[in-house]
């Protein structure tokens, strides 16, 4: 759906059932407001047919998923297992939030194939993709390659929800020339699951990209467990380690830049 018929995607986990409930921790990099709330719901709650909604799969064997993945999903069901049956409508089919999770917490799986068929959503098209600062999604790798072009919308690592008009308004001016027709790749925590949904309802499509960068960065060096990425933000494994791009990279990278917000 995501590269034939070109469907939009909002993603939902631990973090965002958190955030409607305003009770997320201040290690999640966003502080919780009643209008990140209210959206977060208004989106979950959505039943447009060009957004795909995606929830872990609770009721699923998880078969290729590791054990510390299926015991943390459990742990998390025993706790807050009544909000999401408070949420989620029994009758309508949902996408898998872990889409995104190609590698690290799987078995048996074919991450390599995966992360090929990603390849293949954006192949020849312009990408345009709104992110943390130090995100650099795609950066010192080639992930991102086959694109037609790359044009970058910086936006707060952290609290990024507190610029979420700025971040809109600035695609809401560009949308009908530089960015006309691009594929929007949106990397920004819960930011991105409300910002990915209010860009399709423009009429473009706009992908909540989530760690996808990160677990090919994992994928790339055999880790076996959740390791940090010199250059990149990696939340799960203790944030941002120094700069190791060499200059054409860091060259590149600027000059995809078009805003910082």
């Amino acid at each position: 759906m995501l590269k034939n018929e070109h469907k939009s995607l909002s993603r939902f986990g631990d973090g965002e059932i958190a955030w409607i409930y305003k009770d997320a921790k201040a290690y999640f990099g966003q502080s919780n407001s009643e209008e990140l709330s209210r959206r977060l719901k208004e989106v979950l709650l959505s039943n447009e047919n060009e957004v795909l909604i995606g929830v872990p799969d609770f009721f699923g064997t998880l078969k290729y998923h590791s054990k510390e993945r299926q015991e943390s999903r459990n742990a998390h069901l025993g706790k807050y297992y009544y909000r999401w049956m408070e949420l989620l409508d029994s009758n309508k089919k949902y996408s898998d939030s872990l889409i995104t999770r190609t590698y690290n917490g799987l078995n048996n799986f074919n991450s390599k194939q995966i992360f090929e068929q990603w390849k293949k959503i954006w192949d020849g098209r312009n990408v345009v993709l709104i992110e943390g600062g130090q995100t650099r999604f795609g950066v010192g790798n080639d992930l991102l390659e086959n694109a037609y072009s790359v044009k970058r919308i910086i936006a707060p690592s952290e609290n990024a929800f507190d610029k979420y008009h700025d971040i809109l308004d600035f695609v809401k001016a560009n949308n009908n020339n530089a960015f006309s027709n691009d594929l929007y790749l949106i990397a920004l925590g819960p930011t991105a699951t409300i910002l990915s949904y209010d860009i399709a309802m423009m009429g473009y499509q706009a992908i909540d990209i989530g760690h996808l960068d990160i677990e090919y960065e994992w994928y790339l060096r055999n880790a076996t467990k959740k390791i940090p990425i010199t250059g990149k933000y990696v939340n799960e494994a203790g944030g941002t380690f120094g700069i190791d791009f060499d200059d054409e990279t860091l060259e590149k990278y600027n000059n995809e830049i078009v805003k910082f917000i």
